[in-house]
């Protein structure tokens, strides 16, 4: 300090007037245990004060309000200290409040500090200085004009000089700024040593703090943090120098004209310390930015000897083995640096020997846009990239990125311009792509097994191969020039970009990749290995698709290659895409060994019909093709097959009805569509059915008015191709005769309409509901099947019993379409008992009875146009109550009236020929009403001595089916009902028997009664179903001629059996056989 220093060690507040610092003192705080407190505020003013806190003393100094200086303050300081022996810690605060002090000038700044020929001394008592630059105040280090500027001006020092040494800047608050001028005021270049013009200097054996947070700007020339002179070196004090600077919150920043220097070495000098020396860095630096912070290195220049401006602008990081440096570029933060000549690279970040650590950690890394900058940043320097990063290069600017970036983070590039990366870099949190290019300039440059965004720009793979874990992004290209690109796909994604080259890409994994991109201008290899690639826009060059992978597209395609077992889709099966008709098209040959759909699902996985497939090229058959189809007439719509040119080899054809109803077909529903030479084959699959009709594919042929090279569904079988004629012999010319007038050509007739081909399954329903309505019909001697006794102890008559029988028969039928010829074969067993008889007269009997039964039926119908067959079966069960009254006049004759209601309820399946089963139910009652009268026509004595009683009975019957089937639409779309229930059946027939009974079974209740009977049935309605809009029945049921034979018996009193045959034909080739077996057991 100067010899006439005054100390003013008091504390006041001046709000008014002016401070003199030649009156009142020029050092707040000063002397061994002093403190001093001094605040200006108000108008006041101010003038020669030179220190905050001095050798030994606390000294407070702040200036806040509209407190202004009278003039410019030459080398401050804040918390100093020149004496060797102290009792006290030194402690100076400088605190300045804008925005209103005006813009403070110092000539030099040193915080912390004590002189720096103190370096060796051993201090026991620490030296602390803090300015605090807050709410829009303004400072300024440095001389005003040329004249005043000497070798202490322009200079911060900051925690300097001794390791008991801090110095503290915080500069803080939108506005809030300290700038380092330079000496010469207008703008132009540097004189030969950057380092006078604006230095700050951090860290000198001491630690230095910088904060700059909330908006605050810290401009400098140059920023030395950590270092020694190279003659101070010794490792007693190379590890004493530490330095930690923090840019934080919005609008903060650091502004460097040339270089930052973090435990690095520095070619200049110190003028103060010694005009020969240099800087070496050691301790420990570390730069911290976030939270929207930023330093800005503007890449000022200097004039070198040849008279060329030279950038030196630039960041270097630990230079010697002693040394460590940190640059934490956390989340919200930005470092802006281009190149420099701080190597012979001309890197922009450089290191050294020593330890350092550039940590990526959600900051930014941007190229900076300045007058001196050359729109470069390289940089050789190793980065941990701890979270999702920002690498930033704007229009016509480059980052060279040649260190080794590793880490648990990802790596997001921004801005236009390009990012080249060539390090072996291992960063694990995957890479992003918004805008510019980032480029691979070596096989290690691109991580491998991470996943990739491009969601704009370029992601640029420059010849070298890549293995990508995920591929997503909303746009950009992706360039696989002269490259592989393996796309490991497990997790779902959706790429809006599009492919660029002529490489190969290959998509692995059993996840999706949709792609929505333009990628025609692709000229390469794609295989779909694996998994699900979806594109709906354009896919060029040449395509593969492997056995189990599946490619769906809509759009274009380049030349396609499905092999065997793999899938090709018309249509997006991308969720995010609504469903709709599509249309793919591909831009050249396609080779069909696996599976192509053009059928298309919609995103309830339900059948959509419509889309196209147009070939441009040829086509080569081996494989399988789908559609979807509503099959009704030659109008139907469909899924349908262009090719421009030619086709070749087999192709199975598959065809799933969506929602048809069938009709009829003339000229056939258009498939395939050929324009060059048809010599492929395309062969139906498996059965085309739609409501009751089969369809068939086939060849179109001119007679109907057909394109022969294309192919068409018809409702009628193709009639088969005739072999050809042998040529015949050739016959010699005859003699010439004169022509005859010419006869002329009679006209064709119309073309018979073809018949449609029903379907057997039709055969299959209609047979279903008949059968659930006849299965439990049953007549009285059915199920009575007695003789009438008398009791031969009491002469009286009595019938209480349990009864059962068994019932099996077959029929054979055909439909109304005369096309389907059914054979069934039925099973019943039915059984009951009297639950109360009883009699009026002692000459009638009563008859109440409950009755259950089990029965089935099996069928199958063939078709004899098609060859088809369908099996079809109903089983189930009935229960219900019978009535009987029968009349006994004393000679066993008289009326009978029987009655029975049975309620009914069965499982009904049909399945087709290569279609899938159908499963429904039935169910409702049946009843009757029967009635007969019995005559004695003759009694006569057999030649053996038994008595014989010939008896004849007519009979009349009438019953209700009331059995509805369930409304049922078979999986392939067609709708079918059952119809005939309501149905009444009428029988009218006679029955003949013969009672005989010997002297030799006298007392024992024998009995034996053969019979034969015939009927006459008539039916009012015909069973059948509606299969679409067409109804098939079944044929030749409206009258039925019934013959039956058998024998009735009563072993003993109380046991009877019965048993008979039965034949019935009806129209139409309908006949049935029936063998039915009964027992009763009869009570007393």
């Amino acid at each position: 300090m100067a010899a006439n220093a005054v100390y003013y060690n008091d504390s006041s507040t001046l709000s008014s007037g002016t401070w003199s610092g030649k009156n009142n003192g020029n050092i707040i705080g000063g002397g061994d245990g002093n403190s001093g407190h001094l605040n200006l505020s108000g108008t006041s003013e101010y003038s020669d004060i030179s220190a905050v806190g001095f050798d030994g003393a606390i000294g407070t100094l702040t200036i806040n309000e509209s407190s202004k200086s009278t003039g410019d303050i030459n080398l401050f300081k804040v918390g100093s200290a020149t004496a060797s022996e102290l009792s006290s810690n030194t402690d100076g605060t400088l605190n300045i409040v804008g925005p209103s002090t005006g813009n403070i000038n110092f000539l030099g700044l040193r915080i912390g500090d004590t002189s720096v020929y103190d370096r060796y001394t051993v201090r026991d008592k620490s030296v602390t200085g803090a300015v605090n630059i807050l709410d829009g105040a303004t400072v300024n280090i440095g001389a005003t004009s040329q004249s005043s500027w000497d070798a202490s001006n322009n200079v911060m020092w900051i925690g300097s000089g001794n390791a008991a040494n801090t110095g503290i800047l915080n500069i803080s608050g939108e506005g809030s700024s300290l700038s380092l001028i330079n000496k010469k005021i207008e703008e132009s270049s540097y004189y030969d040593d950057s380092m006078v013009n604006g230095d700050a200097y951090l860290g000198y054996l001491g630690h230095a703090v910088v904060n700059v947070t909330n908006g605050g700007t810290f401009t400098a020339g140059r920023i030395v943090a950590s270092f020694l002179r190279k003659s101070d070196i010794a490792d007693n004090l190379a590890k004493l120098s530490t330095t930690d600077i923090t840019v934080n919150g919005k609008n903060s920043k650091i502004v460097v004209q040339s270089l930052m220097a973090l435990a690095s070495n520095v070619g200049g000098r110190i003028y103060d310390i010694d005009f020969s020396d240099s800087l070496q860095g050691v301790g420990k630096a570390t730069l911290t930015v976030e939270d929207g912070g930023e330093v800005n290195f503007e890449g000022k220049s200097y004039i070198a000897d040849d008279g060329y401006e030279v950038a030196t602008s630039g960041l270097f990081l630990a230079s010697d083995q002693k040394s460590d440096a940190t640059v934490n570029l956390n989340h919200g933060g930005t470092i802006s640096i281009s190149n420099s000549v701080l190597s012979s690279e001309e890197d922009g970040i450089i290191a050294g020997l020593g330890k350092y650590a550039f940590n990526l950690n959600g900051g930014t890394l941007r190229v900076n846009s300045c007058k001196y900058c050359d729109n470069q940043l390289t940089t050789s320097v190793d980065m941990n990239v701890l979270s999702v990063s920002f690498l930033e290069a704007d229009e016509n600017k480059s980052m060279s990125l040649k260190g080794n970036l590793i880490g648990a983070g990802g790596i997001v590039k921004n801005g236009t311009g390009a990012v080249i990366l060539s390090g072996k870099n291992n960063y694990l949190g995957g890479t992003r792509v918004e805008a510019g290019e980032l480029r691979s300039e070596n096989d290690d440059a691109f991580v491998n097994n991470t996943a990739y965004i491009i969601n704009g720009g370029m992601l640029n793979q420059n010849s070298h191969d890549l293995v990508m874990s995920s591929l997503s992004g909303a746009g950009g290209i992706a360039n696989v020039t002269d490259a592989s690109l393996i796309i490991n796909q497990n997790n779902n994604s959706y790429f809006a970009g599009e492919f660029t080259g002529s490489g190969t890409i290959e998509k692995i994994g059993n996840a999706q990749l949709a792609l929505s991109g333009d990628s025609s201008k692709f000229s390469g290899i794609t295989t779909v290995s694996a998994g699900n690639l979806d594109s709906t826009k354009a896919l060029g060059g040449h395509i593969i698709v492997k056995k189990d992978a599946l490619l769906s597209a809509t759009g274009l395609l380049g030349a396609t290659d499905v092999l065997s077992g793999a899938n090709l889709i018309v249509g997006s099966l991308y969720q995010g895409n609504s469903p709709k008709i599509s249309a793919l098209t591909i831009d050249g040959s396609i080779k069909n060994t696996g599976n192509v759909f053009i059928g298309g699902l919609d995103n309830n996985r339900q059948s959509m019909v419509g889309n196209r497939l147009i070939v441009n090229g040829d086509y080569h058959g081996g494989g399988s093709l789908y559609f979807n189809t509503v099959l009704g007439d030659d109008n139907s719509q469909t899924d349908h097959l262009s090719i421009a040119g030619d086709t070749n080899g087999n192709t199975t054809v598959y065809v799933k009805n969506v929602g048809g109803n069938g009709d009829y077909t003339q000229k056939g529903i258009e498939l395939i569509n050929v324009l060059g030479e048809s010599n492929g084959n395309f062969v139906q699959g498996s059965r085309i059915v739609a409501g009751s009709y089969d369809y068939f594919l086939q060849r179109g042929n001119h007679g109907n008015g057909t394109d022969e090279k294309s192919w068409y569904l018809t409702n009628f079988k193709p009639a088969p191709i005739p072999e050809p004629k042998p040529d015949p012999e050739p016959i010699p010319d005859p003699e010439p005769v004169p022509d005859p007038k010419p006869t002329p050509e009679p006209e064709p007739g119309p073309q018979p309409r073809p018949k449609p081909t029903v379907r057997p399954e039709a055969g299959g329903y209609a047979h279903n509901i008949a059968a659930a309505n006849s299965l439990f019909i049953l007549r009285l001697h059915d199920r009575l099947g007695e003789t009438y006794y008398t009791d031969v102890f009491t002469g009286e008559q009595k019938v209480t019993s349990m009864w059962m029988r068994h019932a099996a028969g077959h029929t054979q039928s055909r439909d109304s379409s005369g096309q389907l010829q059914t054979q069934a074969n039925r099973y019943v067993m039915q059984l009951g008992g009297d639950i109360a008889q009883w009699s009026r007269d002692e000459s009638d009997r009563w008859h109440l009875g409950l009755m259950a039964g089990y029965g089935n039926s099996h069928n199958n119908t063939r078709s004899s146009v098609t060859n088809y067959r369908a099996d079809s079966s109903i089983s189930g069960y009935s229960l219900g109550a019978y009535g009987t009254w029968q009349q006994d006049e004393g000679e066993n004759t008289g009326a009978y009236v029987d009655t029975w209601a049975l309620y009914n309820w069965f499982n009904n399946k049909v399945k087709g020929e290569d279609l899938s089963g159908e499963s429904y139910q039935s169910k409702g009652w049946t009843a009757s009403v029967e009635t007969g009268y019995t005559y004695k026509l003759n009694e006569f004595t057999g030649s053996h001595g038994s008595l014989n009683s010939w008896f004849i009975q007519p009979q009349a019957q009438i019953v209700w089916m009331g059995v509805t089937a369930d409304s049922h639409t078979e999986s392939n779309g067609t709708p079918v009902s059952s119809y005939g229930d309501g149905n009444l059946l009428t029988r009218l027939g006679i029955r003949s028997f013969m009672k005989g009974h010997h002297k030799m079974d006298d007392n024992k209740g024998n009995e034996f009664e053969p019979f034969i009977e015939v009927n006459w049935l008539h039916n009012t309605k015909s069973f059948g179903t509606k299969m679409g809009d067409t109804k098939i029945e079944q044929a030749g049921t409206k009258n039925i001629g019934e013959i039956k034979v058998g024998v009735e018996s009563q072993i003993k009193t109380s046991l009877n059996l019965w048993g008979n045959i039965a034949a019935q034909v009806g129209d139409q080739g309908y006949n049935d056989s029936l063998f039915m077996v009964g027992i009763k057991y009869n009570f007393k």
